[in-house]
Formats: C-alpha cells, structure tokens, sequence
C-alpha cells in the first residue's frame, strides 16, 4: 500500500501516551513499595517509591528522543536496563550490612524489575520501550495485588485501572490516526505472490501452553503450586531460607507436625541414656578443671545418681539438680580443650545479632565453706501465654518503656546434652513450630526454659525469639529491684562480707544508686584484673574470691562473676551466677552466617534484677561482651561519622598527605588526562598512517575545547585552524596537521605523498607546538615553533 497517513505519519508516540505509560509505571512502583513492607507507614513507603519515581522523571527529561520511534533502541539502552534489573541484588549485602534491614530474594528482583520498568518508562520514546514499560507495570500491580490486601494497594489498582483505560484509548486513537488516509493521496494496491513462512514462534507458544495446560491438569493444581513454590528460596520451602523474608521461620523441614511436643523436631531414638562423660559436672571439670578436693556430700550423691540410673532400667532421675553446683575452688584446666570432631558444629547454633548469653544453670547462695555456688529454686509460676502462630509469650513480666526494639534469633539445636530450650537473657516471646501449648515447657530455674517430659533437646529443633535489648546506660532511677525477691539473693557470708564491703565502697565512691555504682564495679574488674582460665586459688586458700580480688588480681571468669555478684550484694543490689553459654562473635561463620556455640564456650556471668520482672547481664570478665540495642539509622551515621573523626585523628598526617595528593590531582586532572593521551599517542599512534593523524587531531580538539576554542560541528580542521590561529595567519604546524588531516579524510585509499617517519614527525611537532598551556594563552609560536 502507498500512501501517507494523516498528519505527516506520526513518527514519535505522542506525549500523553508517554506520560500516561509514566503514570502506570509510577502507581505501579508505589504499590510494591507498599506491598513490600505492608507493615510499614504507608507514607514512609510511598516516599521512598516516590524518590524512584522522582529519579525516572529526571532522567526522562535528558534521555534524547529519536526522531524515528519505530527503530530499535541504541545499546546503551539495554545495558541501563539490564544494570538496573541487578542494581537491588548487588547492592542488598550492602544494605544489610549499614541499615541492618533488607528483602529477600523474591523482592530484589521485584525491585530490579521495578528498575526496569522505570528505565523504560524514562525511554519511551522508542515504542518498544514503551510497550515494554506497560507490560513491566502490569506485572508489577498484580504481583502487588498478590502480595497483600492493603488498603494502599486497593487504592493504588485503582487508578492504575483509570489510568489503563485512558491508555488503551490513546492507543486506539492513534492506531486510526495512523490508518487514515487525505483524500488527495492516491492509493493503490499491489499483490505479490510471495511464499509466505509459517508462523514458527507463535506454533511453539501455541505447543507450550496446551502441553502444560495438560501437564497441569494431569499432576493436579494443587500439587503442582506446591513443587513449583520450592523454587523460591524464601517460601518456606525444602530449600534455601532467607533471615528478611516477609513471613515464616523456614524451619518446617526441621519439625514434625502433630499435637505431641514429644513429637516436635527430628525423630529421636529410644536409647535415652546419657553417657557420663557428657554430664553437666563433667563439662565443667573439662572446661575449669576439677574441684581441689570434693565434699563427701558431692561423692555421695554421684554415687546415689549411678545407682539411680541402674535402677530406674537406663533411665535418669528428674531431679537433676544436685550435680549441677558450682565449685569455685579448683585446680584449673590442664590446657585449653578443643572440639574433637568438626562433624558436628556445636551443641547449637544462632541466627542473629551477637554476643549472646545463653542460661543453662543459676545459683542464688554461697556457700563459703565449701566454696561452692548452690543451684537456684525452681520458680513456683511463670506463665507463658499462647502469642499466636505457636508463640510464646512470658506473661509475668512487668511493661517498661526503657526497652529498644526487641531483637530476633533463631537457635537451632544440633548437639543439645539435655532438655534445655536455647533462649537469650530479656526474654519476651519464644517459639517451636507446632509446640503450641504452655504445657510444653516448663522452667528449670527463673529465666531458664526446659522442654517438659524430656530428657534431651532433640537435633533440628529451632527456637525462635524475641528478646530484649536496653542501654543501661539511659535507665531511669529505680529501675533495678530491691525489694519482693528471695533474701538470699542479697546474702554475703559473714566470713567475707567485711573485705568485700571495703572494696565495694571504695569502687563505688559518691556515684548515685543505680547503674553509676554497678557500672563502677564492673569497670574496675574488665580494666584492672586479668582474665586467666588456668589460674587457681591455692587448695588451702580459706576464700578463693579473696585471694582473686586482694591477692592475685587474676584468675577465670567464674571468679569475676563471684566477685561481681558479692560485690553488688554488699551495695544492697540483689545478685546472682549464672552459668551457661556464650555465643561468641568472633565466631561467626559468614559461609552459613551462624555462629556455632560448642561445649568449650561454657562461661559464667553475673545478673542483676530490675522492676519488671527481666534479669540484666552484668558481664565482669575482660574480652566479654553484652548484646547492645539496635541503633536508628541516624545514630549509628552518627556513631560511623565519630568513628570516622577518630580515624581521621589517629593518621592525621597521612590524611593530610592523602588530600594534598588529591586536591594536586584535581587542580592538575587536564593536564595529567593530556600527559596520558600524548603517551598513548606515541606509545600506539594506531595501525595506519590516517589513525595516527586522527589520534594526533583529537589530543588537539581536546586541548582545544578545554581551553574554550572548541571545533565548532560541521566544521573543517582547516576552517578551525584558520580560525584559531593568530592575527589570521594560521601557525605552521597547525597547518602542515590540518593538510595531513584533510588528505587522510578525503584522499582516495593508498599510499600517502610522505612517508611515515615525516607524518610521525608532523604529528609530533603539532602537540609539542601546541600544549595545553599555549591553547590557555596567547595563540603566540612557543618554543616548541622552531623549525
């Protein structure tokens, strides 16, 4: 057919069409930024989209229009689009490294996807662009609309809806547009018999889609969503779990469903025994060394224990408390004891934020006479309260407003040698997948949570929780409890009360009450007294604590925390030791990013109470630390920005170097960028004698244009020469260049009239004549004009 359409053949699409393919791009980015984060304020996410958006829409106006529409985009095109399809992935390790937040795999490459479609929207001059655009937004509001039920995203489909509409007519008006032709066109109409080839692309869609339509309707709709939701890593599926997916724990491989909490996690053998050497008492003695001399009361009641065990067919007492004090006079380890085997990781593993105080045992009295930590009481009622989902919350606890935002861990059980339930101190909330009864658990000691009716944590089981996370530091007065516990909390033997007492004044000086005096203790047992694991009071020592605190200064971490509790109890602050495991950061794993916490990391601490109910860690021992809150953002820029002052103070003199070097650079950026072209030139001046010439006219242009004479488009070398050159009579090395310049662009193939030491020689002559300084100056002949 030939002929022109109506209105000179609209070869740009026109701009509302634009701007409305913008619009569906723009509501569509809102609403997966709503969906995203659905719990989140809205308006907090539509200003983040509305920052993209904002970007899109600047970049739009300098992305240039093509006059013929209908040509395929340039390449650079394509790579924009394809470096903002993976623009959120590369740079999510980032974002969860400074913000501490982040999206699981799905919703990066949603954003990515998002990218794109804003990409395309900015370019959618080109139709293909814009096509593409409108598909990528329609996408992108039903994966929202999937995602969530949000009254922000009702909104946002809409007018997404409202905006489709207007679209599609636009598309329709200027499809007839195209269509029609003026009455003074001639048309005619040519039939030629041409082979046309089957539709091959269309046929295989076309096979595809019956075949799996088939396939569908054979393995069944139910079955098939199932197996192809395993391929999204955070679905809650058998593979890959991501710790920012939006919902879920990722742990129903590692659970077996029913009403039973026996029947919770791995199934486990019949053969409940557990072997001596992996009590309690024993990993104690591995890890600190053995008592100097065991009370006949401790050899009586292993003895009583053994017999127990063959009495009861295998099977251990319930009462396993006896076995579980803690002497504090020992003769210390006989060399630092490390995991047999790399098979298993550890007892358990945490997900999460570290250090991590882990609670296996409490102990509430000294005894002084045998120098020995007595276990605590179980509490009489804890309650824990169904939270939804199978969480537990503690419902004995107190509301305080001097808590950060609580912290989530998941502990994963590997190795676990008792019926302990892995929980950090601050407990709020814990959770086992389908352990959905308060029944299931039940208290060891106050803060130490136990599976009821077991013997052993099974391997696999994952406990979910949420804990607290204060600064001490910011507590109000009164926080800490000193009324309405045990009295034994508050009890120091008479034998020692008078030393530790002195000591205690005198560490605490006139500080006020609360944490400042607390603060005080401990500072001065992490500051001036050593952690040493192998040091021990003497066997006939009446008091190891003294000889720690007076004598030696010096000594293992149950120590520090004896001290610590003793000290704070003579300062009238309830007190007690808790033994159990310290998840050390240092042992971070970033290839699995857990960290593995084995029997070696057994550690001591000391607690104190405070108003609502919580025990606080109180860490005394060097080289251990306590899970600090979560900072907002803004403190912790902060936080780097000091970090960063402090560096900058620390290297003062090499800073300062650094920046002189950096601030010569940029003053001397051109003529260092010139240096390295001119290098260049002379060390590849190109395979032909013409690439020499153009290399040698381009180093010029570029001297040229930063000196404010550029080449104007469309004009010659030898107009510009003409031009440039002083008094209008152009220099002898520009000229002789802008010949050799005219010859190889105009010249027929073929040798030149010189040969190409003489071209070489011209070339050199011009950019040594005609330096970036003298294009800055006078347009005078420099010394580089000699002939």
């Amino acid at each position: 057919m030939q002929g022109e359409p109506a209105g000179g053949g609209a070869s740009q699409p026109a701009r509302p069409l634009r701007r409305a393919t913008f619009a569906l791009v723009a509501l569509s980015a809102l609403a997966v930024e709503v969906a995203a984060v659905d719990t989140r304020p809205v308006l907090q996410s539509l200003g983040l989209a509305g920052a993209w958006v904002a970007v899109a829409a600047a970049l739009a106006r300098l992305v240039p229009v093509s006059a013929d529409a209908r040509r395929k985009p340039p390449g650079w095109v394509f790579l924009v689009v394809l470096a903002l399809m993976g623009a959120p992935v590369a740079a999510e390790p980032l974002v969860r490294r400074w913000a501490g937040g982040g999206y699981p795999l799905e919703l990066q490459m949603v954003c990515g996807l998002r990218n794109v479609g804003l990409g395309l929207a900015a370019c959618a001059g080109w139709v293909l662009c814009l096509r593409a655009a409108c598909v990528v937004s329609l996408f992108l509001m039903l994966f929202s609309a999937a995602m969530t039920n949000h009254p922000a995203v009702l909104v946002l489909l809409g007018l997404y809806a409202a905006v489709g509409s207007g679209w599609l007519v636009l598309v329709y008006w200027i499809g007839l547009r195209a269509a029609f032709v003026t009455a003074e066109r001639a048309v005619t109409v040519e039939v030629e018999p041409t082979r046309v080839g089957l539709p091959w692309v269309g046929l295989c869609v076309l096979v595809l889609t019956v075949g799996g339509g088939a396939a569908l309707a054979v393995v069944g709709p139910k079955r098939a969503t199932a197996a192809l939701g395993e391929l999204v890593p955070t679905s809650g599926g058998t593979g890959d779990t991501d710790p920012f997916a939006r919902y879920g724990l990722g742990d129903g491989p590692e659970e077996t469903a029913g009403d039973n909490a026996k029947a919770a996690g791995m199934v486990e053998t019949d053969k409940m025994i557990e072997d001596n050497k992996n009590a309690l008492i024993d990993a104690v003695s591995d890890m600190y060394g053995p008592p100097h001399k065991p009370p006949k009361d401790q050899e009586r009641t292993v003895a009583a224990g053994l017999a127990q065990v063959i009495e009861n067919h295998g099977k251990l007492p319930d009462n396993r408390r006896p076995s579980r004090d803690f002497d504090t006079g020992r003769k210390g380890p006989n060399g630092d004891k490390k995991p047999g085997s790399q098979g298993a990781r550890g007892l358990f593993e945490v997900e999460g934020r570290t250090p991590l105080h882990v609670r296996l045992v409490v102990y509430e009295r000294y005894d002084p006479a045998a120098h020995r930590w007595r276990g605590g009481r179980q509490p009489n009622s804890k309650l824990l309260e169904p939270d939804g989902d199978c969480w537990m919350r503690l419902g004995h606890l107190r509301a305080a407003d001097w808590y950060g935002a609580d912290e989530r861990h998941r502990l994963k059980a590997a190795d676990m040698k008792d019926n302990l339930v892995p929980t950090p101190a601050l407990l709020a909330r814990v959770r086992i997948n389908k352990v959905d009864k308060p029944d299931y658990y039940e208290w060891d000691y106050d803060g130490v949570l136990a599976l009821a009716g077991r013997r052993k944590t099974p391997p696999g089981v994952v406990v979910a929780t949420d804990c607290r996370t204060l600064d001490p530091r910011r507590l109000p007065d009164g926080t800490f409890a000193a009324g309405g516990l045990p009295p034994v909390l508050g009890e120091v033997p008479d034998a020692l009360r008078p030393e530790v007492a002195r000591v205690a004044r005198a560490w605490a000086g006139d500080r006020p009450r609360g944490w400042p005096q607390i603060e005080a203790v401990l500072a001065k047992l992490r500051t001036e007294y050593v952690h040493d694991r192998g040091a021990s009071a003497p066997p006939d020592h009446p008091a190891p604590v003294l000889w720690f605190l007076l004598e030696s200064r010096r000594g293992p971490d149950y120590l520090f925390a004896t001290a610590a509790t003793l000290l704070l109890r003579t300062l009238d602050y309830p007190a007690r030791v808790c033994l159990g495991y310290y998840a050390d950061p240092a042992a971070y794993d970033p290839e699995t990013e857990h960290t593995p916490v084995r029997e070696t990391d057994l550690h001591v601490w000391a607690e104190v109470p405070l108003r609502d109910g919580h025990w606080l860690v109180v860490e005394p021992t060097p080289g251990y630390e306590v899970l600090e809150p979560r900072l907002p953002f803004s403190q912790r820029v902060l936080n780097a920005l000091a970090a960063g002052a402090a560096w900058v103070g620390r290297n003062l003199f090499a800073v300062l170097a650094v920046a002189a070097g950096v601030a010569a650079v940029a003053v001397r950026r051109r003529h260092l960028i010139d240096a390295a072209a001119v290098l260049c030139w002379r060390w590849f001046p190109g395979p032909t004698w013409r690439d020499q010439v153009r290399r040698a006219v381009s180093v010029l242009e570029r001297r040229a244009r930063w000196a404010g004479a550029p080449r104007a488009p469309g004009q010659t070398v030898t107009a510009w020469v003409r031009a440039a050159a002083p008094a209008g009579a152009p220099d002898a090395h520009l000229a002789r260049i802008a010949g050799l310049t005219e010859w190889a662009a105009y010249a027929p193939d073929g040798p030149p009239p010189w040969t190409a030491d003489e071209v070489a020689a011209v070339c050199r002559a011009a950019l040594a004549a005609w330096t970036l300084r003298r294009w800055h100056g006078p347009l005078s002949p420099t010394a580089g004009d000699r002939p």
